[in-house]
């Protein structure tokens, strides 16, 4: 993989990674809200958990993507190795 293409794709994970945790944060933030505005029969403590239970899908994206990028920089630090290799250490 060339120099430039590994820096493009660790440039779209770190980008991708802070996009899921953002979305995690909106989630937590305005989740049980909505959800209790919009259904009514739904309690707010109630509401706020599922906010939570909606926002675990994306910090666990997140994550995975910002491992991803840290063992593409790993990789760049070792020598030439390719996309597939640097993602199955």
């Amino acid at each position: 993989m060339t120099h430039s293409t590994r820096s493009a794709v660790k440039s779209l994970l770190r980008k991708v990674a802070w996009l899921f945790f953002g979305m995690a944060g909106v989630a937590v933030a305005v989740g049980g809200e909505v959800l209790s505005a919009f259904t009514g029969r739904i309690d707010q403590p109630l509401a706020s958990l599922e906010g939570f239970a909606l926002a675990l899908p994306f910090v666990g994206l997140g994550i995975l993507a910002k491992v991803a990028e840290d063992r593409l920089e790993e990789a760049e630090l070792d020598g030439p190795t390719s996309l597939g290799e640097a993602l199955r250490k």
